[in-house]
């Protein structure tokens, strides 16, 4: 045998004046179960922690009285008026923002047209004709007329249709001797315009009425 296998064997023998049945104490707490709880002084074993039985009262949140719940409800209340508050502006500020955004978007278009309107007026008589600044003045009319279009205004023109006092204003009224003509729109002296289901303004126009001759 060598000598350091001498050593190591003397290292790990018990020492002399240990009894036989002796266990260092570091062995005993290695074999027992680290988790088998301890009994105590009756002999019953403690609860283990997180037990239902351990479940204590409710919080102070959980269980409240008359006032306190009186006081938490009205503080739900305040803050959910708040919050519609501040829906209701925003909202509000973004249907402004919509609106601005479309009326400079409109503005744009008609500020097309009026650059139009202003070179025919700006047209030297000397220049030109009669025809000419009437063909000019009419291309300038259909133009403003397709921007409102585009934009979802459309004319009331009724000639020829049945009076509707909710879309006509009778200016005066028409004579006709054929009963088949009663209440239809002979003339428009004004066009109407309206915007989807919005009336802007009412068509001006005369109407026919048919009176019966006496018998």
């Amino acid at each position: 045998m060598g000598t350091r296998d001498l050593e190591q064997e003397m290292e790990s023998a018990p020492p002399e004046d240990a009894a036989p049945g002796d266990v260092a104490p570091e062995a005993a707490a290695g074999a027992a179960e680290p988790d088998a709880p301890a009994p105590d002084a009756l002999g019953e074993a403690p609860e283990t922690p997180g037990h239902v039985d351990e479940v204590g009262p409710p919080e102070s949140g959980e269980d409240l009285g008359p006032a306190e719940e009186l006081a938490a409800l009205r503080d739900r209340h305040l803050r959910l008026a708040a919050e519609f508050d501040n829906f209701r502006r925003r909202t509000r500020g973004e249907l402004g923002d919509a609106g601005e955004r479309a009326r400079a978007e409109l503005a744009g278009k008609l500020l097309e047209t009026m650059d139009d309107l202003q070179r025919v007026a700006d047209t030297p008589l000397e220049g030109t004709t009669t025809e000419a600044l009437h063909e000019g003045i009419g291309l300038v009319a259909r133009k403003f007329a397709k921007v409102l279009s585009d934009n979802g205004v459309e004319p009331v023109n009724p000639v020829g249709e049945r009076f509707d006092p909710n879309l006509h204003d009778a200016l005066m009224m028409t004579p006709t001797d054929d009963p088949e003509q009663d209440e239809l729109v002979s003339h428009v002296v004004l066009i109407g315009y309206r915007l989807g289901d919005r009336l802007l303004r009412p068509a001006r126009v005369t109407v026919y009425r048919h009176e019966a001759e006496a018998s």
